[in-house]
C-alpha cells in the first residue's frame, strides 16, 4: 500500500477514532463520596449495569442520590421479625391457640380431602388434615408470644 493511500486512510479514520474516544471519555462514571454505614447485601440491576453492596451505602434518610438518568436510594433493609414456622398460620411468630383454631377449622380426618383454603394446614403434605398433621402442630406449639422453633416440623 502506498504512503499516499495510508495517509488518506489515516486522515479519513482519525476523526472517527477521536470521536469515539471523546464519547467514551464523556461517559465515565464516578462515586464522589461515600460513608461506611450499616451492612446487609442487596443487588440491583438495570440494563447492562448491576450494583451489589454491603458497605458504603448512602446514609439512611438521605433522599435518592441522582445524576442524569441514574438514581440510588439508600437506607436500612428490613429483617423479618422471625423465621417462618409451618404451623404459625397467622404469621405472628408463635404457634398458639389462635393457630389451633385455624387448624381445627380445617381438620378433616385421614384420607378426607382438604377443604377449600386449607392447604397450608396440611403440614405433612398428604392432602388431608389429620392426626399426623396434629402431631406436627403439637411439636411446634410454643404458646402465646413465645417464638416458635423454626425446625419444629422436622
Amino acid at each position: 500500500m502506498s504512503r499516499h493511500i495510508r495517509r488518506v486512510v489515516l486522515v479519513a479514520f482519525l476523526p472517527v477514532v477521536l470521536g469515539v474516544s471523546a464519547v467514551w471519555a464523556a461517559n465515565q462514571y464516578a462515586i464522589s463520596w461515600s460513608t461506611i454505614d450499616g451492612g446487609g447485601r442487596i443487588n440491583s440491576a438495570g440494563g447492562i449495569y448491576s450494583l451489589s453492596g454491603t458497605i458504603g451505602q448512602p446514609d439512611a434518610g438521605v433522599g435518592p442520590l441522582s445524576g442524569g438518568s441514574y438514581s440510588l436510594t439508600g437506607g436500612f433493609w428490613a429483617m423479618p421479625p422471625c423465621l417462618p414456622v409451618q404451623a404459625d398460620f397467622d404469621g405472628d411468630c408463635d404457634v398458639d391457640s389462635a393457630d389451633l383454631d385455624v387448624f381445627t377449622t380445617c381438620s378433616s380426618g385421614p384420607a378426607v380431602p382438604l377443604g377449600s383454603g386449607c392447604s397450608g394446614e396440611d403440614l405433612d403434605r398428604d392432602d388431608d388434615v389429620d392426626q399426623a398433621d396434629f402431631a406436627i402442630f403439637q411439636r411446634c406449639y410454643s404458646g402465646e408470644n413465645v417464638p416458635a422453633d423454626p425446625t419444629c416440623a422436622n
